[in-house]
């Protein structure tokens, strides 16, 4: 599915894309800006690990508790909109200090494996490619060092004149600073850019309410962004996911992304 904003409820500011890919219109955008996870780089493999790693924990203070239980109260969790689910769910198993000690493993395990964790996504250096020659791109995520590295090896990062990483400005989304920050860095007013993420919460909201226009890549079927475990828990695991994304279609409706894109490859035919 490609879907433009409905033209009878939209703001009027961005009433032009009503007619993706008609060429005319999209010439009034100078820049589009790009979240990395579940955007560029797949993180469901790096995000599984995570979950196994705090499932471990859980098991060995709560042997009762099993992988599934937990991906259960996980995914009640997101269902109920938790920025945090992981978290909710692991805190009601462990205490403080113990969550710490396993996010902090967890993290540092991350961090080292970062780039094994991180493939590429299929059709995303393509549409990379394919847009550079029409627009000035950046990058606005929640990403550290790590990510740079990666996206310099597999030879994106050049690509992008503008690199906004939260660890780098010490601001996180969705708080709208970031944003901010990779608008001045651009020289750029925010009518004259489209962002593109795939959660509402950390990519639409604050870039709306800075003036930008979106593009929520929702990814229905997690299984298109390449990754295919052979692990039944981790296919349970990707399978949760993807069972989260019926309930933000939902809200999608009432925020309004400027456009939706099921998958990454889709993007560079409707801008």
């Amino acid at each position: 599915m490609i879907r433009p904003v409905n033209p009878k409820t939209a703001d009027a500011r961005f009433d032009y894309f009503t007619t993706p890919g008609a060429g005319g219109v999209m010439g009034l955008f100078r820049w589009v800006f790009f979240d990395v996870g579940n955007v560029l780089l797949d993180e469901d493999p790096l995000t599984y690990l995570s979950f196994r790693r705090h499932a471990e924990a859980v098991q060995r203070f709560r042997p009762e508790v099993g992988f599934h239980d937990l991906l259960a109260e996980r995914g009640a969790h997101a269902a109920a909109g938790s920025r945090w689910p992981l978290y909710e769910a692991v805190s009601a198993h462990l205490n403080e200090r113990e969550c710490a000690v396993v996010w902090d493993q967890t993290a540092r395990e991350v961090r080292s494996r970062f780039a094994e964790l991180s493939p590429l996504i299929p059709g995303a250096a393509e549409v990379v490619e394919r847009l550079s020659s029409r627009f000035q791109l950046g990058l606005i995520a929640n990403q550290g060092p790590e990510c740079r590295t990666r996206l310099s090896a597999l030879g994106l990062l050049d690509r992008f004149h503008v690199v906004a990483f939260s660890e780098e400005q010490g601001v996180w989304k969705p708080d709208p600073r970031l944003f901010l920050h990779a608008l001045k860095l651009a020289g750029a007013r925010p009518a004259e850019c489209l962002m593109v993420g795939d959660r509402l919460d950390n990519d639409h909201m604050p870039a709306s309410s800075v003036g930008m226009a979106t593009c929520w890549i929702r990814w229905p079927v997690r299984a298109a962004k390449g990754w295919e475990p052979d692990d039944a828990e981790a296919r349970a695991y990707r399978d949760s996911l993807e069972q989260t994304a019926f309930r933000c279609d939902a809200v999608s409706a009432t925020l309004q992304p400027t456009l939706v894109c099921d998958e990454i490859r889709q993007l560079a035919d409707v801008i």
